[in-house]
């Protein structure tokens, strides 16, 4: 699997469970297939940050990327969290562009450490 948006994604084939994710009951794996999923994180005020939008190959360009991005902010925006922010590969900026997503106008990208 690959992701649709984000830096790409993890293989999602045989994965018992992702850390710090709930699934609902009828996401048995071994039963049914998980297709894809959609993560952020939030400060529960303000601000959040999407991090993972990953859809199966198989059923990638059916609109499923742009539905979980979509149901994400719509939850996030019923939850009053006003400033949405994500990090993308150039490969999918125009993806989440056509999402409303705008690069910074300032031009600040992402930093990062690595200890």
């Amino acid at each position: 699997s690959s992701g649709e948006g984000g830096g790409g994604g993890d293989a999602v084939e045989g994965v018992t469970g992702l850390p710090g994710v709930s699934y609902p009951s009828e996401a048995r794996f071994g039963e049914r297939r998980l297709v894809g999923m959609a993560r952020a994180t939030s400060d529960h005020a303000f601000n959040a940050t999407i991090w993972d939008v990953v859809v199966d190959t198989d059923f990638q360009g059916q609109g499923l990327g742009k539905a979980l991005v979509e149901q994400m902010i719509r939850t996030l925006l019923a939850r009053d969290i006003g400033n949405i922010t994500l990090f993308a590969d150039n490969k999918v900026v125009p993806f989440y562009r056509n999402l409303g997503f705008v690069s910074d106008p300032e031009g600040i990208k992402g930093m990062f450490l690595y200890p």
